[in-house]
């Protein structure tokens, strides 16, 4: 069964972290997401491969929503700007590219929860 507060938590502090990423492009929203899994799953208090889900969770989730509202501003500043088409399609490109890193950027965090959920 899955912990929705560690996961909320995890989540919490993936956008902390990842908004304090940016002075380090690269590592830094690496980092992040493993010092939110790590707190994730020490939270969740049930080992290694649970401790791994619930972070993984909570690293797409907050990637994904990251994601989403940029594309939903881009499009809105396309159609502010008169680009109506172009504005769009950019928003929608956006959101699809932000998911599949989102994903991607999970697994940092993933490996920080299974080792967040073997220490505790």
């Amino acid at each position: 069964m899955t912990d929705w507060r560690s996961v909320g938590i995890g989540f919490g502090f993936q956008v902390v972290f990842g908004v304090l990423a940016f002075a380090l492009p690269g590592i830094g929203t690496v980092f992040a997401g493993f010092l939110a899994g790590l707190i994730s799953a020490y939270l969740t208090n049930n080992g290694a491969s649970v401790g791994a889900w619930h972070s993984f969770l909570s690293g797409a989730l907050g990637g994904i929503i990251v994601a989403t509202l940029a594309g939903v501003a881009i499009t809105l500043l396309g159609f502010a700007l008169g680009s109506s088409g172009l504005g769009a399609l950019f928003g929608g490109g956006v959101v699809t590219i932000g998911v599949l890193i989102a994903l991607l950027t999970a697994i940092p965090s993933a490996v920080g929860g299974a080792i967040g959920g073997y220490v505790n």
